[in-house]
This record gives C-alpha cells, sequence and structure tokens, in this order.
C-alpha cells in the first residue's frame, strides 16, 4: 500500500473535542495514516508512572476510521522531574552554558532540548518510557509501527545557532574519552596520531574552539558514531516491548553540508531502521512571500534519502503542509510567515516524492498549530479543521496511490552517475573554515548541472563506489588512507573517475601530504601536483569546453597520465589517466562550487562532458529540460514518472529512451485513463500541463 497521510496530535494541539471530526475527515478524503506525537515529558509524569490515556483514545479513533498509526518517539523534551533529580545531565555548551528545559517552537508543551543522552542516568529512564510505550501498543490492530527518531539529527545548533557547539558535560567528556581508547589503546598512541605529549587520559578534553585538526576531527567523528549509536538504542529500547512491528526514522538529508552541526550521517542513521524518510519543507528558508522554492533541492534531498537507504522503502515523512510560521534560527519567525504552498507546489512536490523512490507522503500537518511560534502555520486545513484547495489536492494523491498499488513496488532504476559523498571532506572543510560551504556548495554544484539535463544522480558512500561505471569526487582536499584505498579499488577493477582539484592534499588526522595527490593515489591519477595558484575566474579548457577557476587553480605534472586540459598560460590543469581497468580524470579546481556560486553555462557544460568522457548515455533525455523523467520497474512492468516543473504548459515534448531500458511499444498514461502514446525505436511524444505530472505504463 502506498501510505498517505498527515501528522495529527503533538501535545497539547489539537484539543481532544476535535480528534473525531479531523479523523473522519481524513478518512473521507482518502489518507490511509496519521501519526502521533509521543511526548517523554507528558507521558512520564513522574518517576514510574505513566499517562497513556490521551494515546489511548487516539488509537480508538484511528481504528475507527481504518487509518494506521506511525507513533513518533520524541525524548528531545524530559520530564522536569527528571532535571530536578539529576541537574548535571542537562546540555552543556562550548561557552559552558548549560541549557535549561524550555518550550520551543516545535515543543510547545516545554521539557526541550531534552537531557545528555551519554548520561546513564537519561539513558535508563528513557529505555523505560520506551518500553513501555511499545508494550501499550504493541498489540493494537492499527499500529503501523515506530518512526523511533523524528528527524534524527542533532537539534540545539538549528534553534540557538551553529556557532554554539555541543556537549561539554562530563558524561560526554568521559564518553569521548572511552571512544578515543578503544580507538587509539594507550596514551601515547593517541599522542603520536594528535601530535600533543599527553600523559594521561585525563588531560584529555574534547576541542571548544577551532584551531587544530585532528582533535577536531576525532570529535566530531566521535559524535557522529554516539549519534548512531543513540539510534541503535532506540530500536533496542522499543523492541523490548514490541517484537512485531516496524522501526523506521527520517532526516533532513543533513549529509549534503549539515554533519558538523547536526551529527545526521543519513547512511549511519539508514542503516539502523527498517524504512528510511525525510522531512521536507521547501520555504522554511523562503520569507519573502514571492519567491518560489526550487525544484532542484527537493530533488536532491529526496535522491540523497533514497541513495542513503540503499534500496530499503523511503517515505516523505514530514512534507510541508502549509506556510512555514517559526522563531528557529533559519526560518521565518513567530511572527514572519513563508507564502502559502500554490496548488502547483503540492503537485511538483507530490510527484516529485514519488519520481524520486518515496512509497509514502505523510503531510505536516492536518491543522495548523495552535500554540508557540509556530502557530498558525504549517496546516493543510484551516485553523478550524475546514479542507482547503490544498486538502483537496492532497487528496488527490491519496486516492491515486489507492487505485495504482501496483506502483508500491515498482523501484527506481539505479542511476546514470554517483556524487562520492565523503565524510572526512566534510568535517575537514569545517574544521579548516568552521563551515562546510566549499564541500557542500561543490557536490550540490555538480547535482545542479546534471539534474538540469535530466541525468539521474545517486549519491554513494566508499563502500557503495562499485555499484556504479562513473563516480564524481567533489572538494576531496583531505582523504583518509582507507578511502583512498578503496578509491584505489575502484579504479583498478574499471570504474571511472572523475576528482575535482587535490586530492588528498591531507590525509588521516588532516596532516599534509609530501606529495598530492596523496595516500598514493597519484599513482591513479599518473600526475602529481606542480603548484596551487589562488588567481579565480581563469578559464580552464577541456574537449572545447572552458570552465573559470574558483578557489585553487592546480597545476600538474603529469607522470604516467596524459594532459588533456590546460590554462590559457599552457600550464597543465587536467590530466586523464588508465590504472588498471578503470580510467581517472583529475580537474585542477572546483567546477561545481563555479556552478552553484557563478551560475555559468560554461561551468555547467564542463560538469555534463563526463558523461561523455565515461561514454555514458543517459537514461531519458527531454526535448525540454523543465519536463523531469524518471524510469521505474518491477517483475511484471516498466513505468516513466514525467513532472512539468515550469509554469507554462509544455505540448508535444519528445521523449527519447535508452536501449539499455528495454524494448517498447506504448506508453499507456495511468493519470489520464486510456490515453495511450506511440513508442517507436525509443521515442514518443507527450503533452504536459504546468505544474502537472504523470506516470506511464510501457507495454
Amino acid at each position: 500500500m502506498l501510505v498517505y497521510g498527515a501528522q495529527y496530535y503533538r501535545t497539547p494541539n489539537p484539543p481532544q473535542s476535535e480528534w473525531a471530526k479531523d479523523l473522519r475527515n481524513m478518512k473521507q478524503l482518502g489518507f490511509n495514516t496519521v501519526k502521533f506525537w509521543a511526548m517523554w515529558n507528558h507521558m512520564h509524569p513522574a518517576p514510574g508512572e505513566f499517562d497513556f490515556s490521551h494515546f489511548d483514545r487516539l488509537f480508538e479513533l484511528a481504528a475507527e476510521n481504518e487509518l494506521q498509526v506511525v507513533i513518533s518517539l520524541i525524548i528531545e523534551n524530559a520530564p522536569y522531574w527528571l532535571v530536578q533529580k539529576y541537574p548535571y545531565t542537562r546540555y552543556v555548551a562550548h561557552d559552558g552554558v548549560r541549557i535549561d528545559l524550555i518550550a520551543r517552537p516545535n515543543t510547545p508543551g516545554g521539557g526541550w532540548p531534552g537531557l545528555c543522552l551519554d548520561n546513564k542516568e537519561v539513558r535508563d529512564e528513557a529505555t523505560k518510557f520506551m518500553r513501555a510505550l511499545a508494550k501499550r501498543y504493541e498489540d493494537h490492530p492499527s499500529l503501523y509501527g515506530y518512526d523511533v527518531w523524528d528527524e534524527a539529527f542533532f537539534e540545539p545548533p538549528g534553534y540557538f545557532g551553529k556557532e554554539r557547539r555541543y556537549c561539554y558535560c562530563s558524561a560526554s567528556v568521559e564518553t569521548f574519552r572511552r571512544w578515543l581508547k578503544e580507538r587509539y589503546q594507550t596514551i601515547e598512541n593517541l599522542s603520536d596520531n594528535w601530535y600533543r605529549r599527553y600523559t594521561d587520559w585525563e588531560q584529555v578534553i574534547p576541542p571548544r574552539f577551532l584551531g587544530g585538526y585532528p582533535d577536531w576531527l576525532d570529535w566530531l567523528k566521535f559524535r557522529l558514531v554516539n549519534h548512531k549509536n543513540l539510534m541503535h538504542w532506540r530500536v533496542a529500547s522499543l523492541r523490548e516491548g514490541d517484537r512485531k512491528h516496524k522501526m523506521l526514522s527520517h532526516g533532513i538529508a543533513g549529509s549534503l553540508g549539515e554533519l558538523p552541526y547536526r551529527l545526521n550521517d543519513d547512511w549511519f542513521n539508514a542503516d539502523e531502521v527498517e524504512q528510511w524518510g525525510l522531512s521536507t519543507f521547501p520555504y522554511w528558508s523562503y520569507p519573502q512571500v514571492e519567491k518560489k522554492s526550487d525544484p532542484v533541492k527537493y530533488f536532491m534531498w529526496v535522491d540523497v534519502t533514497r541513495s542513503s537507504a540503499r534500496g530499503k522503502t523511503i517515505w516523505q515523512e514530514e512534507l510541508q503542509g502549509g506556510h512555514v510560521q517559526s522563531g528557529n534560527a533559519v526560518a521565518p519567525g513567530g511572527i514572519r510567515r513563508s507564502r502559502t504552498p500554490t496548488l502547483g507546489d503540492y503537485r511538483i512536490w507530490n510527484w516529485a516524492s514519488l519520481m524520486c523512490g518515496c512509497k509514502g507522503v505523510l503531510y505536516w500537518q492536518w491543522r495548523p498549530e495552535l500554540l508557540g511560534p509556530e502557530s498558525p502555520g504549517f496546516g493543510l486545513c484551516d485553523l478550524d479543521g475546514s479542507p482547503t484547495k490544498r486538502t483537496k489536492e492532497a487528496a488527490w494523491f491519496a486516492h491515486f496511490a489507492k487505485d495504482n498499488a501496483e506502483l508500491e513496488d515498482a523501484k527506481l532504476v539505479k542511476g546514470d552517475l554517483a556524487i562520492a559523498m565523503v565524510n572526512e571532506s566534510q568535517l575537514f572543510c569545517f574544521a579548516a573554515e568552521g563551515n562546510t560551504d566549499f564541500y557542500a556548495h561543490s557536490l550540490q554544484g555538480v547535482y545542479r548541472a546534471l539534474w538540469e539535463i535530466n541525468v539521474q544522480v545517486d549519491f554513494a558512500k566508499p563502500d557503495d563506489f562499485g555499484n556504479y561505471k562513473l563516480l564524481y569526487l567533489p572538494f576531496p582536499l583531505m582523504l583518509e588512507k582507507e578511502t583512498a584505498d578503496k578509491i584505489k579499488t575502484y579504479v583498478e577493477e574499471g570504474g571511472i573517475l572523475v576528482s575535482e582539484a587535490c586530492p588528498a592534499h591531507f590525509t588521516d588526522h588532516g596532516y599534509c601530504s609530501f606529495k598530492v595527490p596523496g595516500s598514493g593515489l597519484d599513482k591513479v591519477f599518473g600526475a602529481v601536483q606542480k603548484g596551487v595558484d589562488s588567481e579565480e575566474g581563469l578559464s580552464l579548457y577541456w574537449q572545447g569546453f572552458s570552465v573559470p577557476t574558483i578557489l585553487h587553480q592546480e597545476k600538474f605534472s603529469p607522470e604516467a597520465g596524459k594532459p588533456c586540459g590546460f590554462y590559457p598560460d599552457g600550464s597543465i590543469g587536467i590530466v586523464e589517466n588508465r590504472f588498471g581497468k578503470g580510467r581517472t580524470l583529475l580537474i585542477g579546481t572546483y567546477p561545481g562550487l563555479t556552478y552553484y556560486r557563478k551560475n555559468t553555462a560554461e561551468a555547467a557544460s564542463f560538469i555534463r562532458n563526463v558523461l561523455n568522457f565515461a561514454g555514458i548515455t543517459q537514461h531519458i533525455c527531454t526535448s525540454n529540460n523543465e519536463v523531469k523523467v524518471r524510469f521505474f520497474k518491477n517483475e511484471k512492468a516498466h513505468y516513466i514518472y514525467l513532472l512539468n516543473i515550469g509554469n507554462k504548459d509544455k505540448e508535444n515534448i519528445q521523449i527519447v529512451l535508452s536501449n539499455k531500458l528495454g524494448r517498447f511499444n506504448k506508453a499507456k498514461d495511468m493519470v489520464k485513463k486510456g490515453e495511450r502514446y506511440e513508442v517507436k525505436e525509443g521515442i514518443f511524444y507527450i503533452s504536459l500541463e504546468r505544474e502537472q505530472g504523470t506516470v506511464l505504463k510501457l507495454e
């Protein structure tokens, strides 16, 4: 079953007097799923006492209306009795400030941001709550499963600002030391790798201010691993009470540049659950009412979520339901608001979710919020619960999903290529610059340039490199020896690698390489660095294309490699090489960063030419790239999703299918029942209204 529904209950709203009417309306509009927030501080009012009375009633109403329930576990709002008993378990910022429990926009009932889970006292009480919650509803027929970590990121930086770092409580410091002991075994070994002169583990503390590489890189790695371990603990705790139902979670595509702040490695988190997803609020950072959301970002967020799930089912678990209203640092404030999404926005977001592989959509939220800086935002309905035009648009997709259940097990084919996701490159960028912008903008620029011409892009961690013929490596200044070895193996075994400038300039612990590319990659690329200038805007030429340099202008001395790209003075800026069964292309600047920041046609064309270099024919081409396309298949059939993201109707768009997808004669429109299109030699024509999509079943 394709899932369509909405978040409904978050203490204290909506009031109980509205529940029966609202859930009845959900059913009547064709929704099949509802989500309730299980707020720790409200359900665990005293030691050893649990109050599930409001949830019991909500479950009764869900059953009456044949709605399946997702319980969203919220332990980022601790009981006040717990902080009174253990005041030292509060989060401690790098400047020594302890964070008291407060109400905030997404937790109007108080208790936020919870207590530091590195403290055993807090984990023990949270475990009791999770076990009791799961045991309570284990046998309820309406339960679908548990969202074990809602958005699965560390929340305080998103509210107090990224410049404030956490957590430096005594338990976090001691947990970090234990992690270091396991990693390095002896204080002497740690000292050698950090280039320090420690004599006792008590001398080792997590860094509070930027300035060094080894300690910061290890601190950030520890925080990411610790975050993954906490996800594992949540699943295990719920499993003690319920061994029947699914464990799912969702993030915010944080791997695209948020790792040092929010600790949300999508791959780490997805590994721990049975089903993965994301939250998407396209207008979250758009307070100007005249500004439209950017479809490329939406596709990118879902594509990184899909890639990180590694074949598991993904949902769009929180999709913006109404205008954004929030007091968070990156959003419109408690009085200011974003524009209200249009019906065209809803169509684009829903079709994009489905065509990127989502098997369900849950809106945030059914009703507008009624308390705090998020009120009166986000609702699909009016304040009194009355349906709106947006509600009815959402209902159309719910009915479409129900009527086309065969689409549930259709899988999106593997991408034309993958962008490499290397954690240490992102973490090093933060340690060096205090932000991840160079890294994030580089990979996002590459994605945008390819997405714009309908190239399907996946994302891959090092363990998944071998699944792709072509790999693009953005902003690779730091590559650890383990990653470099996997890159070497990938190319040796036949992979084609395109790398931006200065790969492995820095290696393990942030140490600068004697030779660049470092960690033995000079042999893979067949060249060494001759020098680096910082002049920007100078053209780098390759195969009739050029890209303006940005940040670095790296020059090479070829060894086994062949010079193929040059600067205006004739110096070598690009080298191609054969290594083992594979090939490499080393580029002396950052085309992705150039395109993200300069939006030049030259940079886009330069990036797109890597497909020609690799001899790759993209899955599907269109005569108008505002029509987005994706190809799916299951054991019985093949499908094409199409979406016109433009603000004008598109007539007689030519669609060209690669031969590798198969041979087809007809395409049946699953939206316009009975409409069929003739396919000749992989080519057919279709018209689409503005901001509208469809699915074709190929025959």
